[in-house]
């Protein structure tokens, strides 16, 4: 008996109605000497050092107004976007086998790295299924002070857009690097239900695990950790190396559809990433196409976990193999083929009508 495989069904990613004007809006209001052209100008900069390695990039950079203004015009958007396709995927996924956090009074979350607040603005767009029907705190830690004060009124501007009626999150700022705020976190034992991070580590000089040990420590129980990274090759693959060094601590949520070991490490052409359709914002498009950039869909490198001693009780996916009749396709059509990782290791098969490289397709007997 052979395997079939179809595409599972997704709708193009967008930003949730009236996100977009908001940070427009912003925009105007924080920056009002920041003309299209000069905007334009500072994309275009910001993008080459996204593409060449953040490592590179001033670690300050969101302090500097020139830059801000075009992060907030272009970049932030497209984060938010990104950040709502891993987080969905990640939700459903979670809720689907257990493991999504479930307070009873309130949802603790802790975003890394905050940058301009991009996960938190998309967990909110989440709605209640996510973010639950209590109380919200949000903890926003990054060193860049003046990007934290902008990320907070973004957010709290977001909360009251996509949360109507829904009591105001109680969102605090921690100006610190992260390395200092996890062992302060660590002295204290704060513990979250969430912890976000994007974009993190790929910006990290040394390890990585050092950070990961750090977000381990802080998850409450049943808590899930989320990390989002760029989809550069070098990157991804880092990231799924730091997955298999911790096999033994997590219980993977996505992207990989098994708990497994990663059968893609061996060989250097496949890295894994999730993709999805997308309509950008009319401007975003503009500036993307410019750029040379997609317009037509958007890419997500992530990893996102729940810690085995912090699981809760009687919950799914513990110990678990596989997570269902699914798998990723980690290939562009090759010969006729794609290239797909499941529980059942690296397989080739006929190439997957509607298909594309990062897409979850369901297994079913033919």
């Amino acid at each position: 008996m052979s395997a079939a495989f179809r595409p599972e069904p997704v709708r193009p990613a967008v930003l949730p109605d009236g996100l977009a004007a908001l940070y427009a809006e912003f925009l105007r209001e924080r920056f009002p000497k920041a003309t299209p052209r000069r905007i334009d100008a500072a994309v275009a900069e910001l993008s080459e050092a996204f593409t060449a390695s953040r490592a590179d990039l001033a670690g300050s950079y969101l302090n500097r107004p020139p830059v801000r203004s075009a992060y907030l015009a272009h970049f932030h958007p497209l984060q938010t976007l990104r950040a709502g396709v891993a987080l969905s995927e990640v939700h459903a996924r979670a809720a689907a086998r257990g493991l999504w956090p479930r307070p009873t009074d309130t949802l603790r979350v802790a975003d890394l790295g905050a940058g301009l607040g991009a996960l938190s603005q998309a967990l909110l767009a989440l709605g209640p299924e996510a973010t639950g029907a209590g109380a919200l705190e949000l903890v926003l830690v990054d060193h860049q002070r003046s990007a934290l004060a902008d990320a907070r009124e973004l957010t709290l501007r977001a909360a009251a857009l996509l949360r109507p009626g829904a009591p105001a999150p109680r969102v605090r700022v921690a100006d610190a690097r992260l390395s200092d705020w996890l062992a302060r976190a660590r002295r204290e034992r704060w513990s979250y239900d969430l912890v976000l991070a994007g974009a993190v580590l790929n910006e990290q000089h040394g390890d990585w695990e050092p950070l990961l040990a750090g977000v381990l420590e802080i998850l409450a129980p049943g808590g899930v950790a989320v990390l989002v990274e760029p989809v550069l090759d070098e990157v991804v693959r880092k990231l799924m190396a730091l997955r298999e060094a911790a096999l033994h601590a997590t219980t993977t949520i996505a992207p990989c559809t098994h708990d497994g070991a990663c059968p893609l490490l061996a060989l250097r052409r496949d890295w894994c990433f999730t993709s999805r359709p997308a309509r950008l914002p009319p401007d975003i498009a503009r500036r993307a196409r410019l750029l040379g950039h997609q317009t037509d869909s958007v890419h997500v490198a992530l990893w996102a976990f729940a810690a085995r001693d912090t699981l809760l009780p009687g919950v799914l996916g513990h110990g678990a193999t596989s997570h269902g009749a699914r798998a990723r396709v980690v290939s562009d059509p090759m010969d006729g083929e794609h290239v797909l990782c499941s529980a059942d290791g690296r397989t080739r098969t006929a190439a997957i009508a509607g298909a594309a490289r990062g897409s979850l397709v369901s297994v079913s007997s033919a």
